[in-house]
């Protein structure tokens, strides 16, 4: 298991890695009406001289975006060329979303949910990369007007995506704050979906039980998230699972806590890495690996 943190893929981020101790990037490959594949294909040489230098590695490329709202044949599009990538940059992972479409129905959205991911997983099947959904829901708080953006949000949506597209390449992006301040037990995910976590993301989470009590789960601001450690996330414990799961995957600080950004924001990449490193180390042990 290797330790990264997801930030666009630049030779000034590879010697940021290097420098805090992280063992990689998950290059940060924008949203589909944002992309920022084109900037990471034209300087591709440089940032694999400077991988190689550095012997910092890529976990992932992350793509995100409403994947259901464009045509088949752009969604797969979009797709293949960050499978393109994830190939040369020797990552293995595309991570992303589903997206959503709001206006229609859970059925008619997992119906084009199939015409898009079933050639994407294939794509990825045919050149050795997964594609790992990771379980962000959307903009679900604040009393509305609700923005679903994902599909991939739980074990009874996941079971009925796998149903859809049984490709074994399709997969989730493992993260424990997006399972927990939904109320899901995160623990049970890695047992019953072990060989289909394909990344993993190290995001904490804190929940305010009062304003939870008073609002309910349609209110905003009770939860956020937070750095690994600071949150309600038993990591040990999750280490624990993910070793008894087999799990072969990487991890991934996702630094979106609000206490550390700006000129703090590296301070919460090292915080990250102190409380991961012991961890990813002991992973390593028990289950042989490097």
């Amino acid at each position: 298991m290797r330790l990264a943190f997801l930030a666009p893929l630049t030779v000034e981020n590879i010697a940021t890695a290097q420098r805090l101790g992280y063992d990689g990037l998950v290059a940060d490959g924008g949203w589909l009406d944002s992309s920022r594949l084109d900037v990471i294909e034209r300087a591709l040489p440089t940032l694999s001289d400077e991988l190689a230098r550095t012997q910092v590695k890529v976990t992932a490329v992350a793509i995100y975006g409403n994947t259901i709202g464009p045509p088949v044949a752009q969604a797969v599009e979009y797709y293949n060329r960050a499978i393109w990538l994830a190939q040369r940059l020797g990552a293995g992972v595309v991570s992303g979303i589903t997206g959503r479409d709001n206006a229609l129905s859970l059925e008619d959205n997992l119906a084009l949910f199939a015409e898009r991911f079933q050639p994407i997983a294939d794509l990825a099947a045919n050149a050795g990369v997964r594609v790992a959904l990771e379980p962000w829901p959307g903009r679900v708080n604040g009393y509305g007007p609700y923005r679903w953006a994902n599909l991939a949000v739980s074990p009874v949506m996941y079971d009925r995506l796998f149903e859809l597209v049984p490709q074994p390449a399709l997969g989730i992006e493992y993260d424990p704050s997006h399972y927990a301040w939904q109320g899901i037990d995160y623990l049970a995910v890695v047992r019953n979906y072990a060989k289909r976590l394909h990344h993993a993301h190290a995001t904490d989470v804190l929940i305010d039980d009062e304003l939870l009590k008073r609002g309910g789960v349609h209110a905003a601001g009770w939860w956020r998230a937070c750095l690994p450690g600071l949150g309600q996330i038993d990591w040990p414990v999750l280490f624990d699972e993910l070793a008894a799961a087999g799990y072969d995957g990487d991890i991934a600080v996702k630094q979106t806590d609000a206490a550390f950004t700006d000129e703090h924001y590296e301070e919460g990449l090292v915080l990250a890495v102190k409380t991961l490193r012991p961890l990813v180390e002991s992973h390593a042990i028990a289950t042989g690996g490097a």
